[in-house]
């Protein structure tokens, strides 16, 4: 950088003081040179002088730039010792091609037609049947059991054993994931699932088996849904992370209730153990799904160090779990508990208060529904707002609408709740997302997504099982209006210590209203 003034102002002697001056030249020094006298006004060219007059007179405009070699007749007379800027261009690295804008991808034929190259809509697909069988099973599974003549606390043991298994999975199964053999991975779960749906027709209530058949089912949904979360994860790279985590929560929503419409209208029509059956073989769809998609490419992974035991290795992996897991985790936990236990002992309090027992389904249904429709408008609402906002304001809001069912009575208690149910479903909709979305950034960090998913589906499973059996604790010692109260307290609480208990998670949880931090944003 040189500026064209810098040298105008300074003695001769000043500028070049290696130069003898003023003195003759000595006896026997050749003739001057034919290019003339040190004088650099005298030496250039006209065309120099034309295209240099406005840089070497007071030109005020004239700022410091990088002078032309015709304009910089300044410049030294010998070769430049060491490289220009030219060469260092020339040997910078190259930008990855991963870390290419959005833009630049839809200039090359859209984001969306990658995503769906990588079959992504097959893995929705998968997702979808996968949580239609489990609809179909938790529907008719007290049935079959009462149908058979098991006890009511032996069906709540069973029913628990269920979410036991699910939770017990989810760590062994995330640790073990690697994208490259993640289709044999579902193939096989996908089979265990198939077996331990349709087996219930062919144990016919026989206790052992039926425990088996249980165990088998639990633990094989909860590996499917630690498996299909990292597989639609890696395919998407963690780019556009709220709009295909709105899809694929969506996915799963929708396959609940699908399968619970199924269940019930195919129960009355040939029997439940015939539907649990039949339907058991809607694995066989999500196989074929998993057969077409293409393979997942092996993602790099931190070097083991040699000789570190495996539970070694393990724990290490364990305690390096990044904090926005953890929110995520904190999310999922709070949502279960509060939605587990307000399922389980609303239809009593609404029945004791006046409700009809329909206008009781039609409030949990509803709140199935708005869930369910937020997933799907998603992706288009973190382009405009700020995803920590949401997950900020979602999770107070979320916290409120069980408060205060208590305190809702009189005549108008069945429109207020309906709004109270509809609010709460939205808010219950949207942190699925923008939870699985936090997780799915991870993957555009270039990090391992497998313990990652199995720890944030460990906290749905604990929250299944949390909830009812703390909404029974406090029920039976306070009362039921009471127990909605103090678990929203204390499930909002809880959430907060745990947000708050890393850097990565405070950040995250940080509300932004000035500048939009979109969880839709490409690597």
């Amino acid at each position: 950088m040189q500026h064209p003034h810098d040298e105008r102002d300074r003695p001769l002697d000043e500028r070049q003081p290696h130069r003898p001056r003023g003195g003759r030249p000595f006896e026997g020094t050749p003739a001057a040179r034919a290019h003339g006298p040190r004088n650099a006004a005298a030496r250039r060219s006209p065309e120099v002088d034309a295209r240099t007059v406005a840089l070497w007179r007071d030109d005020p405009a004239a700022g410091p730039r990088v002078l032309h070699p015709s304009e910089d007749h300044r410049r030294s007379r010998r070769p430049q010792r060491g490289e220009g800027a030219r060469p260092a261009r020339r040997c910078a690295r190259p930008v990855p091609a991963l870390e290419r804008s959005e833009e630049d991808v839809t200039e090359r034929g859209g984001l969306r037609a990658e995503l769906l190259g990588g079959g992504i809509i097959l893995t929705y697909l998968v997702c979808l049947v996968t949580t239609t069988t489990e609809g179909v099973h938790n529907l008719l599974f007290p049935l079959y059991l009462n149908h058979y003549g098991f006890a009511l606390t032996l069906i709540g043991t069973l029913s628990s054993l269920l979410g036991v298994m699910r939770l017990a999975s989810r760590l062994p199964i995330g640790a073990r994931y690697r994208g490259s053999r993640a289709k044999g991975q579902q193939l096989f779960w996908l089979v265990l699932l198939l077996v331990s749906t349709s087996g219930y027709a062919f144990v016919h209530g026989d206790f052992a088996p039926v425990v088996a058949v249980t165990v088998v089912h639990g633990f094989a949904f909860g590996a499917l849904g630690t498996i299909n979360l990292a597989v639609a994860i890696d395919q998407s790279g963690g780019r556009r992370a709220g709009a295909v985590m709105g899809w694929y929560t969506a996915a799963l929503s929708a396959g609940y209730a699908l399968g619970a419409f199924a269940g019930g209208a195919f129960a009355d029509r040939i029997g439940i153990e015939a539907t649990l059956l039949w339907l058991g073989l809607t694995p066989l769809a999500a196989m074929l799904a998993v057969w077409f998609t293409p393979p997942i490419p092996e993602s790099e992974r931190a070097a083991v160090a040699p000789g570190l035991a495996l539970w070694r290795r393990g724990l290490a992996a364990f305690l390096g779990i990044d904090g926005r897991v953890w929110l995520a985790f904190a999310i999922v936990l709070f949502l279960n508990v509060l939605s587990d236990s307000t399922d389980t002992f609303f239809p009593l309090y609404g029945t004791a208060i006046g409700l009809p027992v329909a206008f009781v389904g039609v409030l949990k249904g509803s709140k199935s529904a708005s869930a369910t429709v937020i997933r799907f408008f998603a992706g288009a609402l973190f382009r405009f707002l700020d995803y920590r906002a949401i997950n900020f304001w979602a999770v107070l809001l979320f916290a409120a609408s069980t408060f205060v069912i208590p305190l809702i009575a009189g005549p108008i208690a069945g429109p207020v709740l309906f709004v109270v149910f509809l609010g709460a479903g939205l808010c219950r909709g949207i942190l699925r997302v923008t939870s699985a979305a936090t997780v799915a950034e991870l993957r555009a960090e270039g990090r391992d997504i497998g313990l990652s998913s199995g720890v944030y589906n460990s906290g749905l499973d604990l929250g299944a099982v949390i909830g009812p059996a703390a909404g029974g604790v406090l029920s039976a010692a306070f009362g039921i209006p009471a127990m909605f109260q103090l678990l929203a307290v204390g499930s909002l609480v809880i959430y907060f210590a745990v947000a708050f208990s890393s850097r990565s998670g405070r950040a995250a949880l940080t509300p932004s209203f000035g500048a939009k931090v979109s969880i839709d944003r490409s690597p």
